[in-house]
């Protein structure tokens, strides 16, 4: 447990919530740019490895809430609008970070440095929930559009994606290389299309946290809509 237990820590209590729910602990921990290509690459299979059977988990999980994530997977209008039936309940399960009359919101961005270097079991077990999520909005996506898959951002892509070098002027990595992320297959001529969804689930359950109510622009299945609509189809 982290300084201040369950009580004053909203990812904690959201661990606790979750009971049973089996973890999914990565093989090699910690932020993927101090990793090795190697081991990143090793990550991308164990996860691959394990979609199914963590779909399944959280499709179960789900189901004790009445909500079917079963039909997320279609990819579909209903799919869509399941999705949003399981926004709206986590908007309602997730707890109110602390207010403070001084500074307002302390916490206003998600904790990437705690989400890469955890466990994700006992008190980060959320973090399994979050990744699941992730997978289930995959999984959506890439029943909308097949061009869509799991891959790990190295530098060539990162460099199509960019159009330009792989690192910024100075020198520092674009904010997804590394990172596991859905990506659309461009062999088609289209634009690449990159989207960090364990990242982006993690922002949107935090910014559900929000003690002053903020509205999140995203909803969940993140994406899905805009596949739907045709915009990231090639023309």
């Amino acid at each position: 447990m982290r300084p201040g237990g369950a009580a004053g820590d909203p990812y904690a209590r959201l661990s606790a919530r979750l009971g049973d729910y089996p973890p999914d602990t990565p093989l090699h921990r910690g932020d993927p740019r101090g990793l090795t290509r190697e081991q990143r690459a090793e990550n991308l299979a164990r996860f691959l490895a394990r979609d199914a059977d963590r779909i399944a988990v959280l499709v179960s999980r789900l189901a004790r809430e009445g909500l079917d994530g079963a039909a997320v997977l279609r990819g579909d209008d209903a799919a869509l609008a399941e999705g949003r039936r399981i926004d709206a309940w986590l908007a309602g399960w997730v707890p109110h970070r602390p207010f403070d009359p001084a500074r307002g919101d302390g916490e206003v961005n998600a904790p990437y440095a705690r989400w890469f270097a955890s466990d994700r079991a006992g008190a980060d077990l959320v973090f399994s929930f979050v990744s699941d999520l992730a997978r289930l909005n995959a999984a959506a996506i890439a029943a909308a559009d097949p061009l869509f898959s799991w891959t790990v951002v190295e530098d060539a892509l990162d460099t199509a994606i960019t159009g330009g070098a792989a690192d910024p002027p100075r020198g520092e990595p674009s904010d997804r290389r590394h990172h596991l992320c859905l990506v659309r297959d461009i062999s088609d001529g289209s634009a690449p299309v990159v989207l960090d969804l364990p990242l982006a689930v993690l922002d949107l359950m935090h910014g559900r946290m929000s003690p002053l109510g903020l509205p999140v622009a995203a909803e969940f299945p993140i994406g899905l809509q805009a596949i739907l609509s045709g915009a990231y189809a090639w023309r």
